[in-house]
């Protein structure tokens, strides 16, 4: 029987089957009322019976509450697939639900039962996405809370991301000058201007609605401070994309040292499509650092959704 993992999240759609890959783009706040019909496309697709499904989308405002959100989800799962298999925050694979909270901000669970499940011991997970940051101390038991509420409070969810994040979120001011809160410009924007990510890697949309190329995005950079590219300058701009990444890492460091040093844990085991952020950030603090894509390839950037169809996969 044909199986795969999905990923449910309020952006995107992230899907694991045995040799392929995908993530797409899929703005639940807008699209909610598309989810069956595109899970439908997914199941034909991949020819695929059984299923294993996280989802942080729970969270999106379009629902009322997170209950409304995870019962809407499980529903169009249950439609769209034979064989549906849930992961709980507890650590659970079921099929049934009886307290649907359980399935609350359950992916980064499935990341880190499958890798205690290949024998992994004393790390610290660390999942960079789109939009968050998943740091999950784990000893020989995880030892993160169970709800983003609780995660929040101890930063093991830290809530930015690669591309998503309002560049006003995570610097205040350039050369003295306090950025514009407003939605001018994201972390997708500066790292396209850095090298980080090329055009294609920029999946979410723009702040303008328009396009993704270099010189676009450096117009909406310049416009955090009420600027035109010429205005402030190809340099300047340039010069304020560095400083996104380097407050990014920056504030990567800080937790990852607190959560290594304060429970004497060995490595950290990083993935996500910011792997590589995290890879910079751990050896600038001089920790071992294993990327999951030396073992998993491209499935570290949708590695939630690769651990649940290897853990469903001979269920």
């Amino acid at each position: 029987m044909s199986s795969l993992g999905i990923d449910i999240g309020g952006a995107n759609l992230k899907i694991a089957a045995e040799d392929d890959s995908e993530i797409i783009y899929f703005p639940m706040w807008k699209k909610a009322k598309e989810l069956q019909k595109v899970l439908t496309q997914i199941s034909e697709r991949y020819s695929a019976e059984r299923v294993g499904v996280v989802t942080t989308a729970e969270l999106s405002d379009v629902f009322s509450s997170k209950h409304e959100g995870i019962n809407f989800i499980v529903k169009a799962c249950k439609k769209a697939f034979k064989e549906v298999y849930f992961m709980t925050t507890t650590g659970k694979v079921v099929s049934e639900i009886d307290d649907p909270l359980k399935l609350a901000a359950s992916n980064w669970v499935a990341s880190v039962s499958f890798l205690m499940s290949e024998g992994y011991r004393n790390f610290l997970f660390v999942d960079m996405g789109s939009t968050t940051v998943d740091v999950i101390p784990v000893t020989s038991t995880i030892e993160a809370g169970k709800s983003d509420f609780e995660r929040l409070k101890r930063k093991e969810l830290l809530y930015f991301g690669l591309l998503r994040t309002p560049v006003f979120y995570l610097i205040r001011e350039f050369n003295s000058t306090p950025l514009c809160p407003e939605y001018f410009a994201i972390t997708a924007d500066a790292f396209l201007v850095t090298g980080d990510i090329s055009e294609l890697d920029y999946t979410c949309e723009t702040p303008d609605g328009k396009g993704r190329s270099r010189k676009e995005c450096m117009r909406r950079l310049a416009r955090t401070l009420c600027c035109d590219t010429e205005e402030l300058g190809e340099s300047s701009i340039e010069n304020l994309a560095e400083l996104v990444k380097k407050e990014i890492v920056k504030r990567l460091k800080e937790t990852i040292y607190e959560k290594i040093t304060r429970m004497n844990l060995e490595s950290v085991l990083a993935c996500g499509i910011g792997e590589k952020l995290i890879e910079t950030a751990c050896s600038d603090i001089e920790v071992s650092c294993v990327k999951l894509s030396a073992k998993y390839g491209e499935f570290s950037k949708l590695f939630p959704a690769y651990s649940m169809f290897r853990l469903v996969e001979h269920i």
